[in-house]
């Protein structure tokens, strides 16, 4: 059971690393995006979304699982983007 802990610990923090780089996409994306309108895109989440559901089913883990956690995922990213699109032009 140690192993697996310890496998599970180092998992953790490699999603906690391939996260930063997400958000770090996210810093850069408030950095392009000119309107802040652009900063919600219901039509690229509709993707992300679809694209996550996918890989889980071809990963045979919870489809309904993942999609949860992606929403969430996904709405936190668009409101960090909203903090960084207004805090470089000092909104």
């Amino acid at each position: 059971m140690t192993d697996v802990r310890q496998q599970v610990d180092r998992i953790d923090a490699e999603l906690i690393a391939l996260f930063a780089q997400r958000f770090a996409c996210m810093d850069a994306a408030a950095r392009i995006k000119q309107d802040r309108a652009a900063v919600r895109d219901e039509v690229r989440k509709a993707q992300v979304l679809e694209h996550v559901k996918q890989l889980a089913a071809e990963a045979a883990i919870p489809v309904p699982t993942m999609a949860a956690i992606w929403e969430m995922l996904v709405e936190t990213s668009i409101g960090y983007e909203f903090e960084k699109w207004d805090q470089i032009r000092d909104v």
